[in-house]
């Protein structure tokens, strides 16, 4: 079986793609579990229209311990976490599930598509190769959405920490590719929506980034690792902050909110 954990809240402007997306898929054995943290949006509703899914509406201390409830629901033996503003590739479950057959990996990243909040733009990307390693040199190469983990290894890992409020997802990775790096697969498994509202945009990007480098320090990474990504991620939130002003100011069109603005052809 392969068990879906959905961390949910006031996203109901897309969790419904996310559900459909999980829902239709050619693969008999899934199950989708569905941890809200008490939405006032309408999602209720919505997950209300599904009698298939499992899914719980409560408080809670953020994503990471909603998905750790969803883990302790959990029955499949394969689990893939996709957010509730994301959502699969059509009919890929089957080939994870044979991919997870003919090797003893532990977890597999598969390749993530950025799609745009108009539609205007989908942009298909080969996920990085992960090691240690590489994670500790560039901690950006993290693509969640189409990655699958066995059961077993995230429970050996103990989960996701919960005190990690953007970085849970390297938390773990560093954690699981210290024992083995995941297999690679060539093929496009799900797609991240790109939104002015989501939780990676410009507001969170020092908070991420002082939650990476504790992670880093305490992995023993050389201090001036930890600097060259503390300062990469301080450049991203000055440019962030200047196409807000500018968008604020008009110069720029809303329609770049959620999205790069590319200059030039």
């Amino acid at each position: 079986m392969i068990s879906i954990i959905t961390p949910s809240f006031n996203q109901g402007a897309y969790i419904e793609q996310t559900i459909q997306s999980v829902l239709h898929q050619d693969y008999e054995h899934v199950e989708h579990i569905v941890v809200d943290g008490g939405s006032t949006d309408g999602t209720v509703d919505i997950l209300k229209r599904y009698p298939h899914l499992v899914w719980v509406s409560e408080k809670d201390r953020g994503q990471a311990d909603a998905l750790n409830k969803g883990l302790a629901l959990a029955k499949g033996d394969i689990v893939g976490w996709v957010n509730s503003d994301d959502y699969y590739e059509h009919d890929i479950f089957g080939s994870v599930a044979a991919c997870f057959q003919r090797t003893s990996a532990q977890w597999m990243v598969g390749n993530l598509a950025d799609v745009f909040d108009d539609g205007s733009q989908v942009v298909f990307r080969r996920s990085p190769t992960i090691t240690f390693a590489a994670l500790v040199r560039d901690p950006d190469i993290v693509r969640q959405q189409p990655t699958f983990f066995r059961h077993e290894a995230l429970t050996s890992a103990g989960g996701w920490n919960a005190d990690r409020y953007m970085a849970m997802d390297y938390d773990l990775w560093v954690k699981l590719a210290k024992v083995s790096p995941p297999t690679m697969v060539d093929e496009n498994w799900a797609y991240f929506r790109n939104h002015a509202a989501q939780k990676s945009g410009r507001i969170n990007i020092l908070r991420q980034s002082k939650e990476i480098a504790a992670i880093l320090r305490r992995e023993k990474v050389a201090w001036r690792l930890i600097a060259r990504h503390r300062t990469k991620k301080a450049w991203y939130w000055m440019k962030g902050h200047a196409k807000e002003r500018l968008i604020g100011l008009g110069i720029v069109p809303q329609r770049y909110r959620g999205r790069p603005i590319r200059l030039g052809k």
